[in-house]
């Protein structure tokens, strides 16, 4: 297939796409449909064309017609005991199905948030800045998401020693439970030219991590600024923001939003959205434009060590 030059940056789904129309059509009958329910929900593994046309109601013939379809796409198997033939739901080719949708599912949200930002605030970019700490890759994850949808700049801090699975359950845990700070990069962070400051830690032991402990400390021009924290957590997030909230109020930040996220729903475009309402919310706030309806959060995620 030739390069695709369509997309400003291309993320190789027109090379599924092809594909997937195939198999929707597949799918895109009652009769079908109730022949995948039928063979997913059989135990026996003894359905043959006869079985299926007597309990579809149908003649074996166009039992026979549909499973062709189906087998064509993959979707169905078949295998010969003696003068019988069986037939079964290919489970491989539904799990390829799915991650395939999940794909094309969670680029056309991508797309609906940088629209539903659009909507909201009349602009491309907010005037934001998103600082975050990522053990794991988790809230990386989250940060980036935000930074995609608003166009908002990306700080990721790294501690110039990084801890291994091993010290980071020992040394970080135990430097977290006391509140230090990790040498930094960066070492200072400035910070005066935003409206907005969107700052996010995974939890250690239900507390900010060492490293965004020292991001607080690194910020410059920092007085009379507004901020969203969202931490990432196994599921307690402890006192983990109302620490961060402390430390920055100490530093002459303002806090008007705070997150708990938990791993259980990273990668859920739904709650996605929800972020980005919420970071959305908090720009408007700090700029005096009309708010949006308040919508609860629901979605937490999440970063261990």
């Amino acid at each position: 297939m030739d390069p695709c030059t369509c997309c400003d940056a291309c993320d190789n789904l027109c090379e599924i796409v092809p594909e997937m129309a195939r198999t929707f059509k597949a799918l895109g009958d009652l009769t079908r449909l109730r022949l995948i329910y039928l063979l997913s929900s059989d135990s026996s593994g003894t359905l043959g064309v006869s079985e299926l046309a007597t309990r579809l109601g149908i003649s074996q013939p166009a039992v026979s017609q549909h499973l062709k379809t189906l087998k064509s796409e993959g979707i169905v198997d078949s295998r010969r005991e003696g003068f019988f033939i069986y037939y079964s739901i290919n489970r491989e080719r539904m799990v390829l199905f799915r991650k395939q949708f999940d794909r094309i599912y969670a680029s056309v949200m991508d797309k609906c948030d940088k629209e539903f930002v659009w909507t909201e605030t009349r602009q491309i970019s907010l005037n934001a800045c998103v600082i975050f700490y990522s053990y794991t890759g988790i809230t990386r994850g989250v940060a980036e998401k935000i930074g995609n949808a608003c166009g908002c700049d990306l700080v990721p801090v790294q501690t110039k020693k990084e801890y291994s699975s091993f010290s980071a359950y020992t040394t970080g845990v135990f430097r977290s439970r006391k509140g230090a700070c990790d040498p930094i990069i960066p070492e200072e962070i400035d910070v005066s030219g935003y409206d907005l400051l969107v700052i996010g830690t995974p939890v250690w032991a239900g507390k900010p991590t060492p490293a965004i402990n020292a991001v607080v400390q690194a910020f410059s021009g920092c007085e009379g600024k507004k901020a969203l924290i969202f931490v990432t957590s196994c599921g307690i997030p402890g006192e983990a923001l109302p620490l961060l909230k402390a430390a920055l109020a100490k530093r002459g930040v303002s806090v008007i939003g705070e997150i708990s996220l938990t791993k259980n729903e990273i990668g859920n475009p739904e709650d996605g959205n929800s972020l980005i309402e919420q970071v959305i919310a908090a720009y408007n706030a700090c700029t005096d434009q009309p708010d949006m309806p308040e919508k609860q959060n629901e979605n937490p995620i999440e970063d261990y060590p």
